[in-house]
């Protein structure tokens, strides 16, 4: 038997006009969970995507894999801290300000900001992310429609009251988790988080030596628009290497204390 399954919903939203289809994506999210889990999980994920800010999906896929606990690997959530800041726009520039000076070791950050804001706008209408070559500043994403997804992750005890139980969203759980699992990808040096949702304006960099920074303001509230850059070192390891880690590799993040 299973130690553990891992349970995967995206939701998403098919449109033909003029004898072709567009998809737009509403939500996606996945957990690892007991047997004794699924029902309660799998029904919130499909409640999730139901009530979506986003609007109704026609189109949902929920995957259920069953993995063994010695695939697991267990880490520390990356530390954790936050800025308050007044406007997004503060917000924006002093997310690109820690990610010049810790991770491009830049303090051009007009020029990193300009530059990252429109790799950003790239990301909009990808399902996954996009993974950025520091080094020959290359997107590095076989599919670029689709980018990189970082899968099969989940916090220890993530169904614990704590965390908002199985039928909420928990943004902060949920990014803290992805954060610390790609911070451990080889060759990832860095991460720029906005969140779709419209009404959540907090986005966040992370990497193993900034932690994990929660900019409270990083976009301007009602925008629909979010993205997610993995900066990626290609003088620290392979491309492949890195992909395989991050959309193979099953983790569980202990919670922070």
């Amino acid at each position: 038997m299973n130690d553990f399954y891992s349970i995967k919903m995206r939701a998403s939203k098919e449109e033909a006009v003029k004898d072709q289809v567009f998809e737009t994506h509403i939500s996606g999210a996945e957990r690892i969970v007991e047997a004794s889990q699924i029902e309660v999980i799998s029904s919130a994920l499909i409640k999730r995507a139901m009530e979506h800010p986003k609007g109704t999906p026609n189109k949902i896929n929920l995957k259920i894999e069953g993995i063994s606990k010695e695939e697991i690997e267990v880490f520390d959530p990356l530390p954790v801290t936050q800025i308050e800041v007044s406007t997004w726009e503060e917000g924006e520039k002093k997310a690109f300000e820690l990610i010049g000076q810790s991770v491009l070791h830049s303090f051009d950050i007009e020029k990193i900001q300009r530059d990252f804001k429109e790799l950003m706008k790239e990301t909009f209408p990808m399902r996954g992310a996009m993974l950025y070559d520091v080094f020959t500043g290359e997107r590095l994403e076989e599919n670029k429609e689709r980018g990189v997804r970082a899968t099969y992750m989940d916090l220890v005890g993530g169904n614990s009251i704590e965390w908002g139980g199985a039928n909420q969203k928990n943004h902060f759980k949920e990014a803290l988790v992805l954060a610390t699992k790609v911070a451990h990808a080889p060759g990832i040096v860095g991460e720029i988080c906005i969140s779709d949702d419209p009404d959540y304006v907090t986005g966040y960099v992370s990497s193993l030596k900034l932690g994990y920074v929660r900019i409270m303001k990083f976009k301007p509230m009602g925008s629909p628009y979010g993205g997610r850059i993995f900066l990626f070192d290609s003088r620290l390891a392979s491309v492949k290497e890195c992909i395989s880690f991050l959309q193979e590799k099953k983790v569980l993040v202990r919670p922070p204390q």
